[in-house]
């Protein structure tokens, strides 16, 4: 994809490999096994990457970047979706 894709398609495609997707996934299944499990926060290469579980959201920021286009508050179900996780939510 270009760099002229969403924020969202620049994550997948050039920060989502095997490991982050692990990362990710294991950060959701922790929130699964414990209620005190709130937010979780991981600064990969390109894109920072917070989930605010009391909230739903998880919020997407390209460190590369600057301005509002930069960073992405997106659902945890879209971002799991997006991402190809393989979890119940």
């Amino acid at each position: 994809m270009s760099s002229g894709g969403t924020l969202i398609e620049r994550f997948v495609a050039q920060e989502l490999d095997d490991s982050v997707r692990s990362i990710l996934k294991n950060a959701f299944d922790e929130r699964m096994r414990s209620e005190s499990a709130l937010l979780r926060e991981f600064e990969f290469n390109c894109f920072d990457v917070s989930w605010d579980f009391e909230k739903s959201i998880v919020t997407l920021q390209d460190v590369l970047s600057a301005g509002e286009s930069s960073f992405l508050d997106i659902p945890i179900r879209d971002f799991i979706s997006a991402c190809g996780l393989n979890v119940s939510c």
